[in-house]
């Protein structure tokens, strides 16, 4: 290995262990979301790679492993980007309990930058993490001009075929679509036309169990991974995608118990 390549990363690593949760805090956009809530210390973890070659598809975990306060639980994590167009990544909508909050996905980032995990209690509780990402390439490149005009398409849905007794199922999502930023130039200099999935979201029988916001920091055909608790019996799992003109792709199904 290089010896400049073993100097970014264990810079990039050095970052990641010696930032504080206050330092994230004060990026503006965290501001905006911790605005009256009370910072608590550790339980949120977030991981990405100390060097990324490719800033257009950057894997990224995130996962609340704490304790939150007696009747709190977290209804909500968001993703930022310090040095990205927009901030924004994604954003996670947990509507009760039932699904952990436990999250693997791809985001763009467009330069070496900040990343920054915001969760949110249902009282006033919050927690920040964050990492610092060395990126070779740009996300900013994206894919070749005749995508902006592709639509989603290719929906795939993976369940855990044979999950461990009495342990959560782990679940994967993907759908093929360019995710243009409306921020790239074409061939003429102009910014080509924005193209975006909106959101996915999963119901869990009747009940909404999940709603993942994408934005322009997500990368290239969406992909996420999460875990559901087991069920108590059987129940349909109902998957949906919409893009910005409201079409929308709908996947079903059961459940193992």
């Amino acid at each position: 290995m290089h010896r400049r390549h073993c100097l970014l990363t264990l810079g990039a690593l050095l970052g990641a262990s010696t930032a504080s949760a206050q330092d994230a805090a004060a990026f503006a956009p965290a501001q905006q979301l911790l605005r009256g809530r009370t910072l608590l210390g550790t339980g949120l973890e977030l991981e990405l790679p100390a060097l990324s070659e490719n800033g257009g598809a950057v894997p990224l975990s995130v996962a609340f492993r704490g304790t939150p306060p007696a009747g709190e639980t977290v209804v909500a994590i968001h993703l930022l980007a310090t040095r990205n167009p927009n901030p924004g990544l994604l954003s996670l909508e947990l509507p009760g309990d039932r699904v952990l909050p436990d999250f693997a996905t791809r985001v763009r980032l467009a330069e070496s930058q900040t990343v920054i995990a915001v969760a949110l209690g249902s009282k006033n509780s919050a927690w920040v993490a964050q990492r610092k990402v060395q990126v070779t390439v740009s996300g900013c490149l994206g894919p070749g001009e005749a995508a902006p005009n592709e639509s989603m398409r290719s929906p795939r849905i993976a369940l855990a075929r044979n999950p461990k007794a009495g342990g959560p199922i782990e679940v994967k999502a993907l759908v093929q679509h360019p995710m243009e930023t409306g921020m790239r130039p074409g061939s003429d200099g102009k910014p080509l036309p924005q193209n975006l999935v909106r959101d996915f979201t999963l119901r869990l029988g009747e009940r909404p169990a999940l709603t993942v916001r994408f934005q322009t920091g997500t990368s290239e055909n969406p992909y996420l991974r999460f875990l559901l608790p087991p069920p108590s019996a059987t129940e349909a799992a109902v998957f949906t995608w919409t893009d910005q003109t409201g079409r929308t792709l709908r996947e079903e199904r059961p459940l193992p118990v």
